[in-house]
């Protein structure tokens, strides 16, 4: 009989790190069966699911609230396969709030669970860790300095680098991408990445399209492509696009929209607006001239601002362990500022060139992992991995991989 394993994630970066984990299992384990919960890169490699990764995308206290009727439901489902089909391991991808009352109850059941993306304990809410070693059997982390943070806890943690190193490759050139585009030599390229949930697309759309008109009254020969994110739709980005800028051709900024081209675009940009999260990792990586923008619910930012305990917001800054890229933060989030920052990106040649030699050290600590993610799963799944091995070997690099 076939392995049956079950997967939990629940946003597009959740996706991306289970569908590259299925990929590397499938090659060793071709008849390995899959159910749980992801999008469409864990579909495309087997996974089963009756919900999307947007049925658990939610960001911030307040929009939590609001979807507690879906995400019990979901929850619901997710302990009935559980009961009902008794998995060999569940996999749980970052969603920590979520995916840890799922563990618990995989534990009553004995269950082994490895859970993927350590939650930021090393940001605020550390007193998380005693607990975490009690529900998760395994901590596969990506980032090296968070195998530290768990160092006294008993709990088995490994760093497995992040995917992104190596997934994160355009798919065209930068002089492919603006053929693509039918783009004069003389003009520059701003992408715009205003995040992966509606609800980040909804706080962030206007302030990025009006940074672009204050942009073009400034600059001339300026083009802008929204980059939209494979979990969102053409209806959402309508719905969330101001009524006041449905004209902005008419003024003279042109602002088309991609999908499915956000490596290649970063590649090619002159300069991007990026919403925190993922997208300023896959930025780096791509050598992408970018701002940061964050802006949540007030009441959110209100209590966030008491309990987080890190100088950086970004996973860009927060890696390189230094201001390498600009924040801009809930009241900062605003078009004149956005604008002031992207024309520094256009027209400093010095500070381009700042910020690519910092997501060079960026791409180097995190390409070198101590182990595959895939070794680790395989191992559990021979019943030999041991509580408290922090499985610590020679450093990997992934391109050399078999």
């Amino acid at each position: 009989m076939s392995d049956l394993i079950m997967m939990v994630a629940g946003e597009a970066s959740g996706d991306l790190l289970g569908g590259a984990l299925l990929s590397a299992l499938h090659t060793r384990l071709p008849d390995l069966r899959v159910i749980g919960v992801g999008g469409v890169r864990m579909r495309e490699q087997g996974l089963h699911s009756e919900y999307d990764v947007n049925d658990l995308s939610v960001v911030g206290l307040v929009e939590v609230i609001r979807r507690l009727p879906r995400l019990w439901q979901v929850m619901g489902y997710l302990t009935r396969l559980l009961q009902q089909q008794r998995p060999s391991l569940l996999i749980t991808i970052d969603l920590p709030d979520f995916n840890f009352i799922l563990a618990r109850r995989a534990k009553a059941l004995g269950i082994r669970v490895v859970h993927y993306v350590s939650p930021q304990v090393w940001a605020w809410r550390s007193g998380r860790i005693k607990k975490i070693a009690r529900w998760i059997d395994h901590l596969l982390v990506l980032f090296p300095f968070e195998v530290g943070v768990y160092a006294h806890s008993g709990l088995a943690v490994t760093f497995v680098g992040h995917p992104l190193s190596y997934l994160a490759v355009a798919r065209h050139s930068r002089a492919e991408m603006r053929a693509r585009l039918s783009m004069r030599p003389d003009e520059r390229l701003v992408v715009l990445l205003p995040g992966s949930r509606f609800g980040e697309l909804s706080r962030l759309l206007a302030p990025m399209l009006a940074s672009c008109r204050e942009l073009q009254h400034r600059l001339q020969n300026v083009r802008f492509v929204l980059a939209l994110a494979d979990t969102l739709t053409v209806t959402d980005l309508a719905s969330c696009w101001p009524a006041d800028m449905v004209n902005l051709a008419a003024e003279g900024v042109r602002i088309e929209w991609r999908q499915g081209e956000t490596y290649s675009l970063l590649a090619a940009a002159d300069a991007a607006l990026v919403a925190s999260g993922t997208a300023t990792l896959e930025a780096a990586l791509l050598d992408a001239p970018m701002v940061v923008v964050y802006r949540v619910n007030q009441l959110t930012y209100a209590i966030g601002r008491r309990v987080i305990r890190v100088p950086y917001i970004s996973l860009a800054n927060l890696v390189a362990g230094y201001g390498l890229v600009v924040e801009r933060i809930q009241h900062e989030v605003q078009a004149v500022r956005l604008a002031d920052d992207l024309q520094e990106l256009l027209t400093d040649s010095g500070r381009v060139s700042q910020l690519r030699a910092g997501y060079s050290l960026v791409r180097e600590s995190l390409s070198h992992a101590d182990r595959h993610p895939e070794d680790v799963i395989i191992e559990m799944l021979g019943g030999s991995a041991r509580k408290g091995d922090f499985s610590v070997v020679q450093p990997l690099d992934r391109r050399e991989k078999e």
